[in-house]
């Protein structure tokens, strides 16, 4: 009972953090590209945290669907971090790399959420069926931003941002569901 409280409150916690820091990236997306990537890194940061913390504390999940929820938290983290030290060596050439690295990060996320929707069957029909969606969601958006990185970071910044805006939702929407 404990553990599950402590994993409502992570992702509703985590949820909101990666809503709010996608709704600042796309705001700020305009003023000043260090500031978007940072928070870019951040929100995923936070990602890669509530995917690791769920890979611990969440008692349902099968080996296969605590494998994937850690190996694309520690992912998401890698290529945080990576954002940050690339951003501040050299900012200009950051731009189209990290851009790549985000979004080969949320296309393992995609096809985790796709994978755990489809086989955790201890999760409520509705739950699973919001985790495909946003698996889905998730891989349209980092399909354009790998396949069409000529669309400026303009618009892979917003597409990114949507992507985490659904994962966030995501998130509290599995919290949510857990309350009785």
């Amino acid at each position: 009972m404990e553990k599950d409280n402590l994993l409502i409150r992570v992702n509703i916690i985590v949820g909101l953090i990666i809503i709010i820091l996608a709704i600042l990236t796309i705001i700020f997306a305009n003023i000043l590209l260090l500031t978007l990537m940072l928070l870019l890194s951040i929100a995923l940061l936070f990602v890669g945290i509530g995917r690791i913390s769920n890979a611990f504390l969440n008692e349902k999940l099968n080996k296969i669907g605590k494998a994937l929820k850690y190996f694309t938290g520690i992912l998401a983290i890698a290529v945080s971090i990576s954002i940050m030290i690339i951003t501040m060596i050299n900012p200009t050439f950051s731009i189209l790399i990290l851009i790549n690295l985000v979004g080969y990060t949320l296309l393992a996320i995609g096809i985790a959420r796709i994978f755990v929707g489809i086989m955790m069957e201890k999760y409520s029909k509705k739950y699973r069926f919001i985790l495909i969606i946003v698996g889905i969601a998730s891989l349209i958006f980092a399909f354009l931003v790998v396949i069409f990185p000529t669309f400026g970071y303009f618009v892979i910044v917003i597409l990114l941002s949507l992507s985490l805006l659904f994962n966030g939702f995501a998130r509290i929407s599995y919290a949510l569901s857990k309350i009785k």
